[in-house]
């Protein structure tokens, strides 16, 4: 996890996790970013070696994470939105160095590494009408996707078609899935027909008011643990937030088509700020958290699918919730809120949440 400061000046903290007891273990290391703006996002890579971070000041700045990292400068500044940058999200490695931003100029740009330090743009999606509000590369073991939600009300799918393993990205093809949307499950008739369709269907606003965020399920099955009939990986799922106060969940078929794999799930009152999908260990059933303007968390968990989805609420926060993380293991729950705080919650064997943590960004 990384933390930001909510107001101008950059100063960020990173660790394992941020600004949280010594008592707990943590280690917190400040960072001047050198960001002349607010800074909107900041991610470490897969190995927690790197940190990126962007900023209304439009530029995306890239530091090594070490026992020097406080007076560490960035070893790299990247220059190509032409508004401010709301979010950065890293490839997985074996893809190589590979960082995608997305701002509010509308564009999802992907950079790659191409020697040490420097970096190159080797695409550029432009569909968007409006600001990209998140970014999301989907789980590796399926390719290289990255979903993008924009303020114009869709989520896109965007693939890197590389011609062979081991290929360089930059030799790939690139293809986009806007995903339309329907407000409930259509019947299994539906479907069938949908299907059947020759011409293209009309494209309807994934969230009609407008997407927020984005997030990949895990590329493990329930139950993949303990029996080995579920150990390969499911078809591609993800889950988006809007403006319409909802959360919605989506399924990839097998010809490539992505549906609507359930009825929304309605409990925020106000727009939907952030949803994650918590890693899956291979255990029982699927965990997602959400986080609202109204000021409220939910985490929802769906052991079967016939059952369908319940929810769970934290305690109500003073401010609007902007962001929610899970730890690595899916165990630990991340929240930020509009009063510049993070804090940490846990699951109890009851079923309760508590708070095991909380910071105030000074």
């Amino acid at each position: 996890m990384a933390m930001m400061d909510t107001g101008y000046g950059g100063g960020i903290s990173s660790g394992d996790s941020p600004g949280v007891s010594p008592a707990l273990g943590f280690a917190e290391t400040s960072i001047d970013t050198g960001h002349s703006e607010m800074i909107h996002d900041a991610q470490l890579d897969f190995y927690g070696k790197r940190l990126a971070t962007c900023s209304s000041d439009r530029t995306i700045r890239i530091f090594t994470v070490d026992n020097n990292t406080q007076n560490n400068p960035p070893e790299a500044e990247l220059l190509g939105h032409d508004g401010p940058v709301w979010q950065v999200s890293w490839g997985h490695p074996r893809f190589g160095s590979v960082l995608a931003s997305c701002g509010f100029d509308s564009r999802v740009i992907i950079w790659k590494e191409a020697s040490p330090r420097v970096w190159r743009k080797v695409y550029e999606y432009t569909w968007h009408s409006s600001s990209v509000n998140s970014i999301a590369f989907a789980p590796a073991q399926y390719g290289l996707h990255l979903a993008c939600a924009s303020a114009d009300g869709y989520v896109s799918v965007l693939s890197a078609n590389i011609p062979s393993p081991g290929s360089p990205i930059e030799s790939a093809s690139w293809s986009e899935t806007r995903i339309s949307g329907l407000f409930s499950k259509p019947s299994a008739t539906q479907q069938q027909q949908q299907h059947n369709q020759t011409a293209t269907p009309e494209l309807r606003p994934t969230h009609p008011l407008g997407a927020t965020s984005v997030s990949w399920a895990p590329p493990i099955s329930s139950g993949a643990l303990y029996d080995a009939r579920f150990a390969a990986p499911p078809p591609m799922r993800l889950v988006s937030g809007g403006c319409d106060n909802a959360i919605r969940i989506w399924k990839c078929s097998s010809d490539s088509k992505w549906e609507l794999e359930c009825d929304a799930l309605l409990a925020h009152e106000d727009w939907v700020r952030s949803v994650a999908w918590a890693p899956g260990l291979g255990l029982d059933g699927d965990v997602i958290a959400s986080a609202g303007q109204d000021g409220m968390v939910f985490v929802w968990t769906c052991s079967d699918p016939a059952t369908g989805w319940t929810k769970i609420a934290l305690p109500k926060f003073d401010a609007p919730v902007w962001s929610v993380s899970w730890s690595l293991t899916g165990n630990v729950l991340g929240v930020a809120s509009g009063d510049d705080s993070i804090s940490l919650w846990k699951q109890q064997l009851d079923g309760s949440w508590i708070n095991i943590s909380s910071s105030l960004s000074e």
